[in-house]
């Protein structure tokens, strides 16, 4: 049976999504405080939403980027970095299979020269998308994967194993090795 919304549901999903929009276009103009905010009122409404979650997370992160300078040192006492960090994994606390957080947890590690950590997360998000091959951000989600692992075949340490989950991106995305 298809459940309807009623017009008072409709209203909040539009608001929600011209929050959002608004929250991360305030972001894009280095506004975090304003744009940070705005998502803290969205999730006091619905904490365990996704979306919010991971923008709230990617504008601390880059809001201590840029106030640290991209410094690792800095980066590791940064309260508003840490909190990033806390966002995206109660995404995965929400769903373990969250390919998105696991490349924005693989990106956050990746930022700490923590490679070894960060390859944990990018396998983690290449299992996750062979698992929902038809999920509804997949080509994006693997491309995202392509890049950020594509980073990491620069390390000796981890190249080899970077260099297969390379691989089956570009295989599951249709490209030539």
């Amino acid at each position: 049976m298809n459940k309807e919304r009623n017009p008072a549901e409709q209203r909040t999903a539009v608001n929600r999504t011209d929050r959002l929009e608004e929250a991360r276009g305030l972001g894009l103009q280095g506004y975090y405080d304003s744009a940070i905010e705005m998502i803290e009122d969205l999730l006091k409404d619905a904490p365990t939403d996704v979306e919010s979650l991971r923008l709230k997370g990617n504008l601390l992160e880059l809001k201590a980027m840029e106030i640290a300078e991209i410094s690792r040192k800095k980066l590791t006492t940064s309260a508003d970095f840490l909190t990033a960090r806390q966002c995206y994994e109660k995404i995965l606390e929400i769903d373990p299979r969250d390919a998105a957080a696991h490349i924005d947890l693989g990106d956050h590690y990746r930022n700490l020269d923590a490679n070894d950590k960060a390859l944990e997360y990018y396998r983690g998000a290449a299992r996750a998308l062979q698992q929902t091959p038809n999920g509804p951000a997949w080509k994006e989600d693997v491309e995202e994967l392509l890049k950020a692992v594509a980073l990491l075949t620069k390390h000796d340490r981890v190249a080899q194993e970077a260099r297969s989950i390379e691989v089956w991106c570009s295989q599951a995305l249709g490209a030539p090795d």
